[in-house]
């Protein structure tokens, strides 16, 4: 939010701000392809640290450039940061899921995701919801120094857990071996073909809920101002903390059937999207986007869970990197389509036919992990 308003204020242009966002998806797709190169030589702690040093190296370089006079050197060098601050934060994600396998015992995975993810929730709410409230008071440079003070503390977190793991160093894999394994792993394994399926179907519908889609929305079909914009905002990440408070009660009961729960959350997901896109009253419109929290919660921390029962700690990072890659590439070209499927169709109908692909997508898992058992293998480590 720091880097795009320093862009907008001193260019005036949206597409540079826009350039910001599409760097940064971009970066990380490429961290998700080279991590699984590195992942076998280092323990996993000792990468997770290090990506968080290095961003607090680049994001204090970006404070330094955010007081700068806006030139094309200055620009260059800014994206360049924010490209390798993006990179090393593409590790977090599948490493931090391989640690919660490493250091969790099956029986709590669910809860622990479920509180993990509560937490995650808590902080994208305050941060979406704040962000622009920080940025006015204190201004850009205040604002970044607290996301350096909040990375020094999650090093400061991450050298109190204690994981017991092997470095591979002595690895006799090759470059090639390391790079593809992950994505070998994730199209043989029957039941992770079939999400990876229902998550690329899910990431290019995603994009429905970046800014200029959801402002056009509230706009031209719910008739409201841009105060209406962060209603809606909040009130979906509102939604995934009471969905995540609820995963962490229903944890017992969602064990030994991760699949079937996955299957209704995208179903609710997909059937209360659609259902937004017919909607004119702003207030019918906050409780709907109010309830699709806790239907995406469920259905992600059943996902998440079933994958890391899908492999072992050094093998399950290098499939999450491969997944992530693949999301974020379908997550650039879908900025790209639904933008302009949003003008050419109609920003009712693009929610419409995001409903329908969820429901698609959702069916889709019904019949393949569910009524053909491929999700059978994915219920537990012993599977």
């Amino acid at each position: 939010m720091a880097v795009v308003m320093y862009l907008y204020n001193e260019t005036g242009s949206t597409t540079l701000s826009t350039t910001a966002t599409l760097i940064s998806i971009a970066s990380r797709m490429v961290s998700g392809m080279f991590l699984p190169a590195i992942s076998d030589r280092f323990k996993l702690s000792t990468l997770l640290m290090l990506s968080q040093l290095t961003q607090l190296v680049f994001l204090s370089g970006l404070i330094i450039l955010i007081h700068q006079r806006l030139s094309v050197f200055i620009l260059v060098l800014l994206f360049v940061f924010m490209s390798f601050i993006s990179f090393f934060n593409g590790f977090f994600s599948p490493i931090k899921s391989s640690i919660v396998r490493a250091i969790v015992s099956e029986r709590d995975r669910v809860r622990a995701n479920s509180f993990i993810s509560s937490v995650d929730q808590t902080f994208l709410f305050a941060g979406w919801t704040f962000g622009g409230l920080l940025l006015s008071i204190l201004g850009k440079a205040a604002t970044l120094g607290i996301a350096f003070f909040l990375i020094l503390l999650s090093v400061g977190s991450l050298c109190m857990v204690k994981v017991s793991e092997i470095s591979n160093i002595e690895s006799k894999e090759g470059l090639i071996s390391r790079l593809t394994a992950g994505w070998k792993y994730l199209f043989q394994h029957q039941g992770l073909r079939i999400m990876i399926a229902m998550d690329l179907i899910e990431a290019f519908v995603g994009t429905i809920w970046i800014g200029a889609v959801t402002l056009t929305y509230v706009k031209e079909a719910l008739g409201k101002s841009e105060t209406w914009w962060g209603y809606i905002n909040g009130a979906y990440y509102l939604g995934t903390i009471i969905g995540g408070l609820m995963v962490y009660r229903l944890s017992k009961m969602m064990r030994g059937r991760l699949a079937i729960f996955m299957i209704f959350g995208s179903m609710m997901f997909g059937l209360l999207t659609f259902i937004y896109g017919f909607v004119s009253n702003p207030y019918l419109a906050l409780f709907l986007v109010l309830l699709m929290g806790p239907s995406y919660q469920i259905r992600d921390l059943a996902q998440e869970t079933m994958y890391q029962n899908s492999a072992s700690e050094k093998i399950l990072t290098k499939i999450l990197s491969a997944k992530n890659a693949l999301v974020q590439l379908m997550i650039i070209f879908s900025i790209i389509g639904i933008g302009v499927l949003t003008d050419l169709i109609g920003v009712r109908l693009v929610y419409i036919l995001s409903g329908c692909l969820l429901m698609f997508s959702a069916l889709f898992g019904f019949v393949h992990l569910y009524v053909r058992k491929k999700g059978l293998y994915l219920e537990s480590e012993s599977a």
